[in-house]
């Protein structure tokens, strides 16, 4: 009876020394530094700014050190912010990082220094919106270093920037066979970004892949995850990817270097939207298993299943050739493709070899159900947080009357809004402002219409020339689109003065120019080739240009680029049909349209007149994948085209 007594009193002792305290955020740090294990420090509520967090733990695998929020989501973040975990066995829950930049790379790591984490857990967080002033900035939400550590339930939403949302780093001795788990939460959309490194989830790099990470990817929701073609990006050996959702994610799961990895149980949701995919592999002995595959509409790296051919005697960082890969118990339905050759090409000639298809059932209709959305976000994400479907935002209209409109100060557009012409009425817009200014700037947070507009670049006596005509701002993060109907562009006397162009480092979700006229222009008409370096990136991603008229044109009537031959994005969609062009761009090596890596385009039922006679009508630089119709044009006394391969 002592003796059972004794056991009673140690518990007791054990379970009391377990304490509870609640601390203003900046005191957290300090508090850990005398925490035990099981104990709890409780964060109060409140708005916290520009704060460095540096949280160690020294908890166990069965009692960790816990920081929680008073309340989950009213301990906000804001500002320079960023937090780093080490030590072992912390846990931190309830926290909302908003409107946070990344001063020096990332909003959580787990390590301070080169003082990694072990089995420390981040859950029921949200990060939300982090974004720098400029997209072409990159930085993570998320580094997941050391071992045995969890990111659980949380949200990662309102991503813009490039640089991947989570990375699991290899480049450290203790992050081998580190046995993380990345489950439950949820991955908000993200915008096609127009370039490589926009990945959800990475896994080690290229250098990395012959590690053993064995990180679990388990129970999560990617939501029209579209930032490039790899949502989430395996480049390490022996992963399981299990159990997750891709809704709607223009991208697929790649297995991309590494061996012996696993894709099971997943459910890929496409609805046919453009560039919805499944698995794509590279690499030895990868396992696709018992996933399901609906309504997928991509094709080549986009497919609902893509086995790479692989270059010989390959870098890390290329294509290993496929083997042994075993795709077993999959249902694919209604799905556009599915290539066991994709990417074959010069460099690419190594078919994957000892491939084994086995009871996979394909259907070329939808019959299965699909459960709701509300069912597939249940148990995913924070508790607390709520995901809204993504809005629009009022429409600001402005209507301009019969009359000559001067603008003294450029007009910035952060709203969706429209200009638009009074019915029967024919205004004219110019500039007369005391410093160069584009008579309109879309700003983040804008869309831009304009209808019925004459738009006229002539220099008022005394004032300053516009910088151009409809343009976007220097720094902008936001995706935008824009639309001009039945607009006149003329008078434009200098090189540099472009009635429509988008700016390096933006990006537009689409440019649809229609029914309008360019005429007297010294330079470009249509400007979207900001982006001059070799890496893929790209200023639109879908462009239609329709039943325009250009005439008197110096510069380049059209010119549009994506530079370098990265495969990351399917963009851009290049349209340019029923056009005229007259006495256009006659200097010597001169083009009427120059289009540079448009992966789909259509340049149909267009005239050129007296146009293009110093070089081409047409110029293009594409590559073999890109898929490219030129047909029904007619050329008189004109350059003719120019490709690098037979059209």
């Amino acid at each position: 009876m002592r003796k059972f007594s004794v056991h009673i009193l140690l518990l007791a002792v054990a379970v009391c020394s377990c304490t509870s305290r609640s601390l203003g955020l900046e005191d957290i740090g300090k508090a850990l530094q005398s925490a035990n294990p099981g104990d709890t420090l409780v964060v109060r509520d409140g708005v916290w700014t520009d704060v460095d967090l540096r949280w160690e733990g020294r908890g166990e695998a069965a009692k960790p050190v816990v920081v929680v929020a008073e309340h989950p989501g009213k301990v906000v973040i804001e500002g320079e912010s960023s937090l780093h975990i080490s030590g072992n066995g912390l846990e931190v829950s309830g926290l909302l990082f908003r409107n946070c930049v990344a001063e020096k790379g990332t909003i959580v790591e787990f390590r301070d220094g080169d003082s990694l984490a072990g089995g420390c857990r981040l859950t029921d967080c949200v990060i939300d919106s982090c974004n720098p002033a400029r997209r072409d900035i990159s930085y993570s939400y998320v580094h997941l270093y050391g071992r045995g550590n969890r990111v659980d339930h949380c949200a990662f939403t309102g991503k813009l920037n490039l640089g991947v949302t989570l990375i699991v780093m290899l480049n450290y001795d203790g992050c081998d066979d580190n046995r993380h788990s990345i489950d439950h939460n949820y991955f908000g959309p993200r915008p096609v970004y127009g370039s490589n490194g926009a990945e959800t989830i990475r896994v080690g790099t290229s250098q990395q892949c012959l590690q053993n990470s064995r990180t679990l990817i388990s129970e999560n929701l990617f939501d029209r995850c579209n930032g490039e073609v790899e949502v989430v990006s395996i480049k390490s050996s022996e992963n399981t990817i299990s159990g997750n959702v891709f809704y709607e994610c223009q991208g697929v799961l790649a297995l991309r270097h590494g061996d012996r990895n696993t894709a099971s149980g997943n459910l890929f949701i496409g609805h046919n939207v453009r560039n919805t995919g499944g698995v794509r592999i590279v690499g030895e002995d990868q396992k696709v298993l018992g996933n399901t595959f609906l309504s997928l509409a991509g094709e080549r790296f986009f497919s609902a299943l893509a086995l790479m051919y692989g270059v010989p005697n390959s870098l890390p960082n290329r294509y290993m050739q496929v083997k042994n890969t075993v795709v077993e118990n999959n249902l694919f339905e209604a799905c556009r493709s599915i290539e066991f050759n994709t990417g074959q090409d010069f460099e690419r000639t190594l078919a994957p070899a000892g491939t084994v298809w086995k009871d996979n059932k394909v259907d070329p209709v939808q019959t299965s159900a699909e459960p709701a959305y509300e069912e597939l976000l249940a148990g995913r994400g924070a508790s607390w947080f709520e995901v809204k479907p993504a809005g629009t935002g009022e429409v600001e209209e402005i209507v301009l009357k019969d009359s000559l409109y001067v603008l003294e100060e450029g007009m910035r557009i952060s709203r969706p809004t429209v200009i638009r012409a009074a019915e029967g009425a024919s205004p004219e817009v110019i500039f007369a402002g005391r410093k160069s200014q584009n008579m309109i700037t879309i700003c983040d947070g804008g869309s831009l219409t304009v209808r019925g507009i004459r738009f006229s670049g002539r220099l008022t006596p005394g004032r300053s020339l516009a910088k151009g005509i409809i343009s976007t701002d220097d720094n902008m993060i936001e995706p935008y689109t824009l639309l001009v109907e039945d607009c006149c562009f003329s008078d434009c006397g200098e090189s540099g003065f472009v009635p429509i162009r988008g700016l390096k480092g933006t990006f537009a979700e689409s440019v649809t120019v229609r029914g309008c006229s360019f005429e007297a222009l010294s330079g470009d008409a249509v400007n979207y080739a900001a982006e001059t370096e070799d890496k893929g990136r790209y200023n639109a991603d879908d462009i239609l240009i329709e039943n325009c008229s250009f005439k008197r044109i110096l510069g380049i009537p059209v010119q549009i680029a994506r530079n370098g031959s990265d495969e990351s994005t399917a963009g851009p969609y290049v349209t340019v049909r029923g056009c005229t062009f007259d006495d256009c761009c006659n200097k010597v090596r001169g083009s009427v349209l120059r289009i540079i890596g448009a992966q789909v385009l259509d340049i149909s039922g267009n005239t050129f007149t007296g146009s293009g006679r110093g070089g081409y009508s047409i110029r293009l630089d594409d590559a073999p994948w890109e898929k490219i119709s030129v047909a029904g044009n007619t050329f008189r006394d004109s350059g003719k085209t120019l490709s690098n391969r037979p059209l």
